[in-house]
């Protein structure tokens, strides 16, 4: 994801779910969709907050190395 195909290829997909949502009619799979793209972005945020957290970690631990 960190080159220009990988990223053009998620943004060519997020294009792809868009396109199929648009299609969508009812109110209850909207719902459905909407719950499932919340579930996701709020595991995403977590992930996101354990990275950070053993970020801060690995740094703490290195600057307590290079001071030995």
């Amino acid at each position: 994801m960190f080159n220009n195909k990988g990223e053009s290829k998620m943004n060519n997909l997020k294009v792809e779910v868009i396109k199929k949502v648009l299609m969508l009619d009812t109110t209850s799979e909207l719902i459905k969709v909407r719950e499932v793209v919340e579930n996701a972005i709020s595991r995403e945020c977590d992930n996101d907050e354990k990275d950070r957290e053993a970020f801060k970690k690995w740094k703490a631990e290195k600057e307590i190395d290079e001071t030995k």
